[in-house]
């Protein structure tokens, strides 16, 4: 049976609203993309590393209690780890502005080598796809996945925070891309990372990539479909958004719930029908719009059931 393997943090994200908390809940783009496909009752693992302090418990028992496993999650054993944190103020259109906040330990950290077979779909990205200090992990991952002809799905998820680093990490997003079958990430993202100001711009900067498969997202703008057979544009639903914090992690999930649903292995990647990928984007947009109308990070449990 295909497994689902998310890359990245795990973090508790504290949400504010005209400076003041009105929610929280586990969070990180990889583990919200991983929530999202165990309530869908698909078989995703979350690989990450995470302390042991009682937010980390928070946050496996969340895990748990949403089907996703935690088999491959790496514990810092010291009792003075502390956990992930991220601030998201929402501003008037209820978009998230963040304040990160890292793990506090001592221990080197490492991630846990999955087992990964043919047609399996790994999901990486973040700040964490370009972190040096698991960047060898990282790279060990992602070559398995290569080599044993898994689907590797890569969004970048680059915030601003992250610009005066660019410089020292540009080599690794690029190696990443390389690696990739499918780059999906944000009108932010590619902005940040390459100054590109439209979805054109960013096609041209990457035209030596056309044998990937390249979304480009730009929120209530719509998306952007470049592959080196077919390119496409489609509108964003129109809706009263509430939070846009999880939108790109649940728009990733409808990626992956869409391959498996029409059973796309690594050996269809480069033949996938136009019909095809109409699904794969309109699935991802009604996933990612389902998340927006709420303050969760991650698609309601009676989702699909909704949706029918």
């Amino acid at each position: 049976m295909r497994q689902i393997y998310t890359i990245g943090e795990t973090v508790y994200d504290i949400v504010f609203k005209n400076y003041k908390p009105i929610e929280s809940r586990p969070g990180g783009a990889m583990l919200n993309t991983a929530i999202s496909l165990g309530r869908l009752g698909l078989n995703v693992h979350l690989v990450a590393d995470i302390a042991s302090d009682v937010v980390g418990k928070i946050i496996e028992t969340f895990l748990q209690e949403n089907n996703v496993s935690s088999k491959y999650l790496s514990h810092y054993s010291s009792e003075s780890a502390k956990s992930r944190l991220a601030l998201a103020f929402l501003d008037e259109e209820n978009n998230a502005e963040y304040s990160f906040y890292k793990i506090r330990t001592d221990e080197k950290a490492y991630l846990q080598i999955p087992d990964i077979q043919e047609d399996d779909i790994v999901l990486f990205g973040s700040f964490f796809g370009i972190k040096q200090e698991i960047r060898d992990d990282i790279l060990q991952i992602l070559k398995i996945a290569k080599e044993r002809k898994a689907i590797i799905i890569y969004d970048p998820n680059f915030r601003k925070a992250h610009i005066p680093m660019k410089d020292q990490v540009i080599y690794y997003i690029t190696e990443n891309i390389m690696l990739s079958d499918i780059i999906k990430g944000s009108d932010e993202d590619f902005e940040n990372i390459y100054d590109a100001k439209t979805a054109e711009e960013f096609f041209y900067i990457q035209r030596s990539m056309e044998q990937k498969k390249m979304i480009y997202t730009a929120n209530k703008n719509g998306v952007w479909l470049n592959t080196a057979d077919y390119k496409q544009y489609y509108k964003a639903r129109q809706i009263t958004t509430v939070s846009t914090i999880g939108a790109g992690d649940t728009f990733n999930a409808g990626i992956i719930y869409s391959l498996l649903d029409l059973n796309i292995r690594h050996k269809d990647l480069d033949n996938i029908s136009n019909n095809q990928w109409d699904t794969i984007i309109n699935n991802a947009i009604d996933f990612s719009t389902a998340v927006c109308m709420s303050y969760e990070n991650y698609l309601d449990i009676n989702f699909l059931k909704q949706r029918k």
